[in-house]
């Protein structure tokens, strides 16, 4: 299991002016953010010219997060729904000049009036289907991400009900330890360490990242309440082969590459308990 990280920790900086610190510090496998400003997945010479800096700086490309500028794939109206349908899949033509493999899929954001839930999973379904296909046709992964309360998909069990029902082997899941801490928290869903035997058969790609269960924090493991050890054990015990992709958000007391060595430090950690 390879130690990864998500460009989520420099998004507020060009990406590929943090691709030697990266190097240094001997992280060698990365998820890539679209922002602007940050990584131009919309420009194919950009692409052409970063792909080459990857590679100059062995740095491989496992996976690309979905755009989030207001990109939902399950809204309701349809310019914006089918909007949403090219804007991701703009990424996973932009992920294949890059070589990768995953392009991580958010069912869903927030929802506003709860009687529309049913009517938001219904498009994010439909909107799946045209997404998958296009996958399939590439070559490309899909690694469906559970999210945070309030918006489609904020159950993990819901996200395995997604996938199965579609039967695809490009369609897998996307464990986000964060999103699930909370939602289990809050509404007393299945935990972080509990769904990992019951979507073991689908996990293709996990976002590591620590709370207290409360707010979205995007905290360092073992700085809030997941049992980091017995995740570790369980991965093990389910036979993950996916990256253990690390999902931080910079710290304000900490500089980048104090950062990076303590990501470094914890993974190593936790390979010790295996």
């Amino acid at each position: 299991m390879e130690l990864g990280l998500s460009s989520f920790l420099f998004e507020d900086y060009k990406l590929k002016s943090k691709l030697p610190l990266l190097k240094e510090e001997g992280i060698n496998y990365i998820e890539v953010k679209p922002k602007e400003g940050h990584f131009d997945y919309q420009d194919p010479k950009y692409l052409d010219e970063i792909s080459k800096e990857f590679k100059r700086n062995k740095i491989k490309v496992v996976s690309m997060h979905m755009p989030a500028n207001g990109v939902d794939i399950s809204l309701i109206e349809e310019y914006d729904r089918v909007w949403s349908i090219r804007e991701v899949e703009k990424t996973v033509l932009a992920l294949l000049r890059l070589e990768g493999e995953i392009i991580v899929v958010h069912p869903g954001s927030k929802i506003e009036d709860e009687k529309e839930r049913k009517k938001r999973r219904e498009k994010s379904e439909q909107s799946l289907a045209e997404i998958l296909k296009f996958c399939e046709h590439w070559g490309i992964k899909i690694a469906l991400e559970n999210t945070l309360p309030g918006k489609t998909g904020d159950n993990i069990l819901e996200i395995l009900e997604i996938v199965k029902k579609f039967d695809s082997e490009n369609l897998g899941i996307c464990l986000d330890t964060g999103h699930c801490n909370i939602t289990s928290n809050i509404y007393n869903y299945c935990g972080v360490v509990e769904c990992l035997p019951e979507i073991k058969d689908y996990l293709y790609h996990l976002h590591i990242h620590d709370n207290s269960g409360m707010e979205d924090e995007h905290l360092l493991p073992f700085k809030g309440n997941i049992n980091w050890q017995e995740f570790t054990s369980v991965l093990k015990e389910i036979e993950y082969k996916g990256v253990f992709m690390m999902e931080i958000r910079k710290s304000v007391n900490n500089k980048e590459k104090e950062t990076m060595k303590n990501i470094k430090n914890i993974y190593l950690k936790l390979l010790k308990g295996l």
